[in-house]
């Protein structure tokens, strides 16, 4: 009798158990659709006052499709952030200069050791932890000042998307930790300028 008893109540614990996994399994949809939603909003209107501005850009690469897009995925192994597949399909595949920022080719993708042979395996990101050289995929391979933008890969949030930092060749270090795409775009059409000089406002990098 007790172990009728037993498997009963092992029965409707397993029961609960599903009907809560599928509970939150909704709940994590509703989040992530509405997180995309919010995501292509605040993207689209940054991308408007890209295009209102497009005098101040040059070689805007042409826009790509999601079969383009999924290809590159396979291709890096790595989903990209939703946020910056928005701006490939509605502003271009990088450009020789937006607001004096150059954006990389994300057909012909790069890590920041591909071009800083000379880095170690780890790389200190500035008041948080050591991260893995070959993790870093680039959003630009250099700039004026000799260091580049870089994706965060290891860091994947629950949403799919990558917090960025700036590589400065002087200390050979990561800094500013923006969170996403969407936020270092909000700097770049802020600032209209090279988004590193919007962060480092006490020219603690001796970028000149």
């Amino acid at each position: 009798m007790k172990l009728k008893k037993m498997k009963k109540y092992g029965l409707l614990i397993l029961i609960i158990s599903i009907v809560l996994s599928c509970a939150q399994n909704k709940k994590n949809k509703i989040l992530n659709s509405k997180q995309v939603s919010t995501t292509e909003k605040q993207m689209k209107e940054l991308i408007r006052i890209l295009n209102v501005d497009s005098k101040q850009h040059q070689e805007i690469g042409p826009k790509l499709t999601d079969n383009e897009i999924q290809e590159i995925e396979r291709k890096i192994g790595l989903n990209l952030p939703e946020s910056y597949k928005i701006f490939l399909k509605e502003f271009g595949n990088g450009a020789y200069w937006i607001y004096f920022n150059s954006l990389d080719d994300i057909k012909h993708f790069s890590y920041l050791k591909e071009y800083q042979k000379e880095l170690g395996n780890t790389i200190e990101l500035v008041g948080e932890k050591e991260i893995k050289v070959n993790t870093l995929l680039s959003l630009m391979a250099e700039d004026s000042n000799g260091g580049s933008w870089v994706w965060l890969t290891s860091e994947n949030s629950g949403s799919g998307e990558w917090p960025l930092a700036y590589y400065s060749l002087n200390d050979k270090k990561l800094h500013y930790k923006v969170k996403n795409f969407t936020e270092w775009l909000r700097l770049l059409t802020k600032c209209k300028s090279e988004v590193i000089r919007e962060l480092d406002i006490d020219n603690k990098l001796g970028l000149g």
